[in-house]
């Protein structure tokens, strides 16, 4: 194994945190296939110039999330390569404590940036996507009429309907993937996660920025430009994670 830099949109979390991501969408794209063992933690901590003990972080969250399994000097097994256990599990938390509190909401939008970046990759590869590829186009066009329009005078109504086309676009992304299970889920406790988005503050350089972004993405998947989407979806919820990280609730 070469050594690997830490993929665009990764910033704002910690070394084993990044580890982790990397790894689990390893695991999500099939690059590790279930029943495979994982390098050892030796290999791992010097392919990504890290610390043992960062490793051992990784693999705990990523058994966590019920991805692997991993157990005292044995290597870790991939033991699933989707996030349904993990989605069920706080779907289950959330319903039960009828709360929206910011960890279970960290954990929704994470697994939503999981299923979404999935997503964007498989929608790349797809030959029938031309009718996903206009609707997305619609919707950044719209986007970004709105903000045009926020620069010269800035109205609630208008706002509000650059934050629902936001949300929207990325459903439509993350619908794509047409995993029913975990499609239903999410839209079951999307209006929770969407409640704190909306909550969320952005000026009008950063939404312009946004739009510009968005238009990238959809250009990366009409072109079926998988690596390039993959990280520019990575990039943009990552973004929604940092903006979420400074509310206070």
């Amino acid at each position: 194994m070469g050594k690997n830099k830490n993929p665009l949109g990764l910033d704002n979390y910690s070394k084993s945190g990044r580890v982790a991501k990397i790894i689990e969408q390893k695991i999500l794209s099939r690059e590790y296939m279930i029943g495979e063992y994982l390098p050892s933690q030796k290999e791992c901590a010097e392919f990504y110039n890290v610390s043992t003990r960062c490793i051992r972080e990784a693999f705990k969250i990523l058994e966590a999330k019920g991805l692997i399994a991993s157990g005292q000097g044995k290597r870790a097994l991939v033991k699933s390569d989707n996030l349904d256990t993990l989605v069920q599990n706080l779907s289950a938390s959330m319903i039960t404590q009828n709360i929206t509190n910011k960890k279970l909401i960290n954990d929704l939008l994470e697994v939503r940036m999981n299923l979404e970046i999935s997503a964007a990759r498989t929608l790349s590869r797809l030959q029938d996507r031309d009718f996903t590829v206009k609707t997305l186009y619609s919707i950044v066009t719209r986007f970004e009429l709105l903000v045009k329009g926020l620069e010269e005078h800035e109205e609630p109504r208008m706002m509000k309907e650059v934050k629902d086309l936001d949300y929207e676009f990325h459903t439509m992304i993350m619908h794509s993937n047409n995993n029913v299970i975990l499609n239903t889920i999410l839209n079951n406790l999307g209006s929770q996660l969407k409640k704190v988005l909306d909550q969320t503050v952005e000026t009008v350089p950063e939404l312009k920025r946004k739009a510009l972004d968005y238009r990238y993405l959809v250009d990366a998947i009409r072109d079926g430009n998988t690596d390039l989407a993959v990280a520019l979806t990575l990039t943009v919820t990552s973004n929604i994670k940092t903006r979420i990280d400074k509310l206070d609730f």
